[in-house]
């Protein structure tokens, strides 16, 4: 193990390096002095990274894999939910991380530390550990956890290789596109509601949290695998709506609607939308907001790893990171 880690501390790849994970993930490690090479199906903006053009569903014997260091950063994902058909979660996440590791093998990696999800698991009030059996019930969660067992394979058909699986609630912060940022322009324009409770748990990081916890486990000889992204103790809806009117000085009290009601008024929308691309509004939204994720990180003590931000300095931080205004 001790050849491998030295490997370890050399040149990096990062998969999906012009993605929203990716370009976070590639400053963090040229700031802590790491020489990276971006791997993305597009160019992306930043110079700070040898930029590669390669499509991982298309990555095939003939692709030139000379360059390649031997740790690998792998975050290329579809991960917009709704977004996608089905199909394309698999192509994409499963499928991508097969050829990935045909790849690999070619180039001698030796390391990887890959970012699953939160929706290996069915959303269910219950608190999961990282050695609770997977059920997913969503294509992007059942690709991901597919995604992690092709990895584990690649793993085991050599002694010496090293895999680091991180699965992160909500990541939210600068760049952010997702729902973290949606939200917060809805309580701004107050058409944000609570769906059926105030108190449904949402697992979630700050980006600059989860770029450190992954840069940390390209070394970490630690004893797990497998680790949960998210805050230590269980976050709500309602302790995040209020950390984003501290953030930006609000005093924001959303009203509460029905679970029920709210799903079947979302319904037409599905029908014209079903995808969710042209309207916020979709049925899938609106289960997201009523269900529960909620997820134990208590390996991440184990390795001596803590949030910088809590949940209130993290919408601080975005706050500043956008002069002040809205995330655009």
């Amino acid at each position: 193990m001790r050849a491998a880690m030295g490997k370890a501390r050399g040149r990096v790849l990062v998969t999906g390096s012009a993605g929203y994970i990716g370009r976070a993930t590639v400053s963090h490690l040229v700031q802590v002095g790491r020489s990276v090479m971006g791997l993305d199906r597009v160019r992306a903006a930043s110079a700070e990274a040898d930029s590669v053009l390669c499509d991982l569903t298309t990555l095939d014997d003939e692709f030139d894999i000379r360059a390649w260091p031997q740790t690998v950063i792998h975050l290329a994902a579809v991960c917009k939910e709704p977004g996608y058909p089905w199909r394309e979660y698999y192509a994409n996440n499963a499928e991508s991380t097969r050829r990935l590791c045909r790849a690999a093998d070619r180039a001698g990696v030796d390391n990887i530390i890959f970012t699953s999800t939160m929706m290996t698991f069915a959303a269910s009030p219950d608190r999961r550990s990282e050695s609770d059996f997977c059920d997913p019930d969503t294509a992007y969660g059942g690709s991901k956890l597919q995604a992690e067992e092709i990895l584990r394979s690649w793993q085991a058909a050599r002694p010496g290789r090293r895999l680091r699986i991180v699965r992160p609630g909500v990541v939210f912060g600068p760049e952010d596109e997702g729902n973290m940022r949606r939200l917060i322009h809805a309580l701004r324009a107050r058409r944000f509601a609570y769906i059926g409770r105030k108190d449904t748990i949402k697992g979630c990081i700050y980006i600059k949290d989860l770029v450190r916890l992954l840069v940390r486990l390209i070394d970490d000889d630690g004893p797990h695998d497998t680790f949960h992204a998210v805050y230590p103790n269980a976050t709500t809806i309602q302790e995040i709506v209020q950390a984003i009117n501290s953030a930006w000085g609000w005093k924001r009290r959303p009203p509460t609607i029905p679970y029920r009601p709210a799903l079947v008024a979302a319904a037409p929308f599905a029908l014209i939308d079903p995808l969710g691309t042209r309207f916020s509004i979709h049925p899938r939204r609106i289960q997201k907001l009523y269900q529960d994720t909620n997820l134990s990180a208590d390996r991440l003590f184990d390795i001596g790893f803590a949030p910088q931000y809590s949940l209130v300095e993290a919408f601080a931080d975005w706050r500043n990171e956008c002069d002040g205004a809205l995330p655009k």
